[in-house]
């Protein structure tokens, strides 16, 4: 801007510019004469022009020069005196401006002028404004800030600096006859001086901004920067503000810091536990600095200060710590935070100590009363103590402890062991943060008592008439050691008495074959114990005794090396059971016989092949070696030795010649000959009787690809896999396998691993034999090659799976059967084939099996007309095949033991005195949770082992059922009594049970059915607390959630109640398919089945399942449970083996013929045939309306979802969550209503 030219007058101040348009000024002579400057040129100004790039700092220009006096005139003007502040910025001025005068008019002087003195008259003479700002470029600041007290000195120059103003110089723009004028003035003093100590307050808003004040009056300062309150500040926001006043130049730059948000700071408690009985220790917690790099202050300007009771305060740290401090004393402590030295947030903390140490109990002594107990007495503590407990031990690791009384000052022991040292501690403590304990200790011995009866007392005799009596050392000696005394009598007559420090005498000179009573007792010197006796006789002379034991053990010698084979008769299927039973007397003796008398290898048959050196690699074991004359042979590999030679025999069936090839499990090296094997012979069924590993030993490769591989190549031999289906006791995969060198085309495959072969015996169940039988016939025809068996070795388990699959062809071609023979057929055709005897008692057993119950296994596409034929009654008067098979089903009252649950103590835990578990299948509780053995995680490897001794486990009416899915298996139990309830909770967290099942109502008529073992909120039973989360009920049942803890284990567990509704139990249920629907639906609440190999029996049990006694509805269901899963993974069902089982595990499962045939019919009712086809019901889309018991004010609680969304996190932890496949409106579910009950997890 440009400003107009103004001319001074008298008193009044000096204008601060000139315009551009202004006439030539009139300035003083020194004559007080006026004269008209000539015009000067620019050129002259040049030489005094500043450069850019001029190093203004190093002159020191803070401010530009003033003059003193009064006039404001330059010193060379006029004849007043005027000086210059002090400084070098002086000098330089005046060299310019002599300069300026010198560079004049050539031949005459020019005279420059500053504005006249106030006090003297107006000019009359004019020149050109040298002030003026078009009559030069300024040579300073473009800044516009003005003062009337001085003029600036201007220049072309744009540079400015906010530190220092730079004199400045001007010219006329305008040409004249006259000399130029020129002007020189002071700049204003720059706005630092002014604002530099300008303070700022900084203040916290609730919208969590800062608003910052100046402490600077809104008169005093112009732009809008300068306003005196700056709001909506963000934490650690930095911003520029300038101030600035007509009165300085330049404005004065200021940044706000903003500080931290004060919120961000919290102050902690940091001691740790074991030292809060004397320290405390304090810290202020930064949530954004430095762990996540979100603090944006100035950390250096971060000021913690503490002080505290009983310490000396503290700077800088943001932890303080005093130490030696009172136990159980408050102290008061205050902190401060500041930031860049302003206080940002203060707080005070009353910090208690913990309690510290108690005092040792005082006085304390022990002594014995008698043998067995003790006495100790003791004074308690002075000092405060919360308990106080007493342990007692002859070793540590048996150490019994005793809660005791605050008050109590002495007690008796018990149940101690005579003539015993024992170590008695009495602990005082005190429970903060930690458990602080002080002891006293004090031993002393129990009295001797008499001792326990000798171990081991044995009798024999050395000569014809001298016996050797020895025995071992008494369990207890309970007292000194003694000597064992020896009393030989015969009758009442006593014959001799020996004594002496050990249990070894040698009575001589008895009478020849006369009996003798020999008893021995140990005395410790205080008490004599109990007599042990035994009896021996002495025999005849030794001589005639010799030559009988000589020609004894002649015959026996000739006997063991001719080893005759025995005369077995074939045993006919009328009497197969009988004779079974009768070689299974006494230990099953005769069983034994004729196995024994088997040769394990015929050495008549050469094995010349399978020694050879570069075959011998090929044998997995060097004892089993194939026959020369019956071995698989291989086609040669370009005439390589050894290439045509496998560990394989053929094996002869009942009536057919190499109807099997009897193999050893392929190791690594030879599995490329195993499928040239099968191609060459044929072969479209392997049959594996193994598993790849047990028992953490290799017993076979893994010779087939995967299905992730596809296809893998051995050798010429392509292999294809098509399919892989599991199934509980086998595995069925589908193969292609094919051979590069030859243009046939694939062959099928088909390869059975049965996989429930225990690791050592045989399989409890026959019947899983003959299932494994039918499913290999099922894929076998008779244009197929041989049948591959193989084991690890090929001779025990293959002879076995042989032997029954030939002799049951036996007994259904002739109804009769010569196992004895046939097994003596495959020694001869293999070595060690049915290899121990237990594997030959099993031949016999599945033989029985077929025998007695048949083939009562049937298909799902067959199962309409087969049920429609088995109702039929031809004649009407007979029973239909139904009932025939009914009735052929075992009983198996009373075939196990049923001692526990019938002991006088568990009595009265029994619902149904007819309904008491077997002790081998009973559900032991243990009688405390022992953590060391599960970790928190509550894995499923780590479940309670079963291995509970009877005497200390607790008893409850409940049995192990095997599940369709082995070895898993179910928990049957009945309805608990009041008194159990306990029992019942303590069963269902030790087992880790998921899922409840409850098919009975709470009474039946007047009489109580089930105790309601569940109440609203939270009950606690021993260490097991039950909390009922939610309810939800439908016409069909009614689900319950509940979450137990263990007052020992961290995570809580999610347990869910299906209570089925209106069943009684005398009768069958009304609506099968609400129990189908409520098994379907329970099921995804179980986890996912565990693949792998080897799981221990009665590891954990997700499903339990009660009514009232655990018999008659819980077998209908277990049985229904099993034949759904059987019917959805093999498609096919085994009502008969599924109710057998059931009998087997429990008294009372399925007792009646309208039982067993409604199980036929659900399975048929769930499973209907369309066009020969099975149609598989999924889950059934019916309405239920779901009415809540837990809490029905809450408009939420029956929000529901599809079935696949049930997964809760206690039950999908192994399925791997859920995937909901509805969208997640709730009203929209609450209004239709699921197809079942559904719990939402609460929060």
């Amino acid at each position: 801007t440009t400003e107009e030219p103004s001319t001074p007058t008298s008193g009044g101040p000096l204008p601060a510019r000139t315009t551009a348009s202004s006439p030539a000024n009139t300035s003083k002579g020194g004559k007080d004469s006026s004269e008209i400057s000539p015009p000067t040129s620019p050129d002259i100004l040049k030489p005094f022009l500043w450069d850019k790039n001029y190093d203004r700092q190093s002159m020191s220009f803070k401010q530009p020069p003033h003059f003193t006096d009064s006039s404001s005139r330059p010193p060379w003007v006029g004849g007043q005196i005027q000086t210059f502040s002090p400084g070098p910025r002086c000098l330089i001025y005046s060299r310019m401006l002599m300069a300026f005068v010198i560079a004049g008019a050539p031949g005459e002087g020019t005279t420059t002028t500053l504005p006249a003195d106030p006090a003297a008259p107006p000019a009359t003479s004019r020149s050109p404004a040298l002030s003026s700002t078009a009559a030069s470029p300024p040579l300073t600041s473009n800044s516009t800030t003005q003062d009337n007290a001085s003029l600036p000195l201007t220049s072309n120059s744009t540079t400015q600096d906010k530190q220092t103003t730079t004199p400045a110089l001007t010219t006329a723009s305008s040409v004249s006859p006259a000399t130029a004028l020129s002007t020189i003035a002071p700049t204003k003093p720059p706005c630092e001086n002014k604002y530099g100590g300008v303070s700022v307050k900084y203040s916290f808003n609730d919208n969590k901004t800062f608003t910052a004040t100046l402490d600077v009056k809104r008169e005093e300062c112009e732009p809008p920067g300068c306003e005196k309150e700056h709001r909506g500040l963000s934490a650690c926001q930095t911003k520029n503000i300038s101030m600035s006043h007509p009165s300085c130049e330049p404005p004065f730059e200021y940044v706000l810091e903003v500080p931290p948000d004060p919120n961000q700071f919290q102050l902690v408690d940091c001691v740790e536990d074991e030292e809060a009985n004397t320290s405390l220790c304090l810290h202020w917690q930064n949530k954004d600095f430095p762990d996540n790099g979100q603090f944006k202050c100035n950390e250096n300007k971060i000021e913690y200060k503490f002080k505290c009771d009983g310490g000396s305060p503290s700077y800088n740290k943001d932890t303080f710590k005093v130490r030696n401090l009172k136990p159980r004393t408050n102290y008061t402590c205050s902190s401060q935070v500041l930031y860049d030295q302003q206080l940002l947030i203060s707080q005070n903390k009353t910090i208690e100590t913990d309690f510290g140490e108690p005092e040792a109990p005082q006085n304390f002594t022990c002594s014995a009363k008698n043998a067995t107990e003790g006495k100790c007495t003791w004074t308690p503590p002075q000092s405060y103590f919360d308990r106080i407990s007493l342990c007692y031990w002859i070793t540590p690791g048996g150490r019994n402890c005793i809660p005791q009384d605050k008050t109590q000052d002495g007690i008796d022991l018990h149940n101690l062991r005579p003539f015993t040292n024992y170590t008695v501690v009495l602990q005082a403590r005190v429970t903060g943060k930690v458990t602080r304990s002080r002891n006293a200790t004090y031993t002393f011995w129990t009295d001797p008592a008499k001792p326990s009866k000798v171990n081991g007392l044995s009798a024999s005799r050395k000569t014809e008439n001298t016996i050797a009596v020895s025995c071992k050392r008494p369990d207890q000696l309970n007292g000194p050691e003694g000597k064992y005394y020896l009393e030989v009598r015969t009758g009442n007559t006593l014959v001799k008495k020996d004594s002496g420090p050990e249990c070894r005498f040698l009575v001589e000179d008895l009478q020849y074959l006369t009996e003798y009573n020999f008893l021995v007792y140990y005395d410790n010197t205080k008490f004599a114990g109990l007599p042990e006796s035994v009896t021996a006789s002495t025999s005849y002379n030794a001589k005639a005794l010799i030559i009988f034991l000589v020609f004894l053990i002649i015959v026996t010698s000739i006997a063991l090396l001719i080893k005759q084979l025995m005369n077995v008769e074939p045993i006919h299927a009328d009497v197969l059971l009988e004779t079974y039973k009768r070689k299974m007397a006494d230990e099953g003796r005769l069983f034994l016989a004729e196995f024994q008398s088997i040769p394990r290898v015929f050495s008549k048959f050469s094995i010349k092949d399978a020694r050879k050196s570069f075959n011998q690699n090929k044998n997995r074991y060097v004892d089993i070696l194939p026959y020369d004359y019956n071995r698989v042979e291989l086609s040669d590999i370009n005439g390589d030795a050894g290439s045509n030679y496998i560990n394989a025999s053929y094996i002869d069936g009942f009536k057919e010649p190499r109807k099997y090839i009897a193999a050893q499990g392929p190791r690594d090296e030879t599995v490329d000959d195993f499928w040239r094997m099968i191609w060459e012979q044929k072969a479209t069924v392997i049959v594996m009787v193994t598993r790849c590993e047990e028992g953490n030993k290799n017993k076979c490769a893994e010779y087939w690809p995967s299905m992730d591989e596809g296809s893998r190549v051995y050798g010429d031999v392509i292999v294809e896999i098509n399919e892989h289906k599991r199934c509980p006791d086998y595995i069925i995969q589908k193969l292609t396998v094919g051979n590069r060198k030859e243009k046939a085309s694939g062959r099928a495959v088909t390869h059975i691993q049965f996989t429930s072969w225990p690791d050592h015996g045989v399989p409890e169940d026959p019947h899983l034999l003959l299932k494994l039988r039918r499913r290999v016939n099922a894929f076998s025809n008779f244009f197929s090659g041989p049948i591959v068996v193989h084991c690890s070795a090929g001779v025990g388990r293959t002879g076995t799976y042989i032997g029954i699959d030939a002799m049951l062809e036996g007994l259904e071609a002739e109804n009769k059967v010569d196992v004895y023979g046939y097994v003596v057929k495959l020694r001869r055709q293999r070595c060690l084939m049915v290899q121990v005897e237990a594997q030959y008692i099993l031949i016999h057993q599945a033989l029985v099996e077929y025998n007695q119950f048949g083939e009562t296994e049937v298909s799902l596409s067959e199962l309409h007309p087969y049920l429609s034929n088995m109702k039929k009654r031809d004649p009407p008067s007979e029973p239909s095949p139904l009932e025939a098979e009914f009735q052929r089903l075992p009983s198996y009252r009373s075939w196990r033991t049923q001692h526990i649950g019938n002991q006088e103590e568990n009595k009265s835990k029994n619902r149904n005195s007819k309904i008491i578990p077997y002790d081998f299948n009973r559900v032991a509780l243990k009688h405390e949770l022992e953590t060391s053995k599960e970790s928190e995680q509550d894995s499923d490897e780590s479940s309670d082992d079963d291995s509970d001794l009877e005497e200390i486990s607790r008893y409850i009416n409940a049995s192990f059922v095997m599940s369709y899915w082995k070895p898993e298996v179910m928990i049957a139990a009945q309805g608990p009594l009041k008194e159990t309830i306990g029992d019942f909770w303590q069963m269902v967290f030790q087992r880790k049970v998921r899922v409840i099942v409850m098919l009975t109502e709470l009474k039946s008529g007047d009489k109580e059915a089930c105790a309601q073992y569940w109440e609203e909120g939270k009950q606690a039973y021993g260490d097991v607390e039950v909390h009922m989360k939610d309810t939800n009920k439908s016409s069909a049942y009614t689900v319950r959630a509940f979450e137990l803890r263990h007052s020992k284990r961290k995570d809580p567990r999610t347990v869910y109640q299906y209570q089925f509704n209106n069943w009684n139990g005398e009768e069958l249920p009304a609506e099968p398919k609400e129990l189908v629907l409520m098994i379907q639906n329970l099921k995804q609440k179980l986890p996912k089945k565990n693949s792998a190999e080897g799981n221990k029996y009665h590891r954990n049990v997700p499903l339990l399942i009660h009514c009232r006694d655990g018999s008659q509805q819980t077998g209908i269901f277990c049985a229904l449970f099993n034949l759904l899963e059987s019917a959805d993974t093999e498609e096919v069902i085994d009502v008969f083996q599924a109710v057998k089982s059931l009998r087997k595990a429990r008294p009372g499962m399925v007792p009646t013929f309208e039982q067993y045939q409604f199980l036929y019919d659900v399975i048929a009712s769930t499973y209907p045939a369309q066009n020969g086809q099975v149609k598989k019901s999924k889950h059934p889309e019916d309405k239920v309306e779901i009415d809540n018991e837990v809490d029905k004010a809450k408009p939420d609680a029956n929000c529901t979802s599809p079935p696949e969304a049930l997964e809760t996190s206690e039950g999908d932890k192994e399925a791997g969550g859920a995937k909901p496949t509805e969208g997640a409106e709730g009203p929209e579910h609450a209004a239709n209503g699921p197809a079942s009950p559904v719990l939402t997890q609460s929060a």
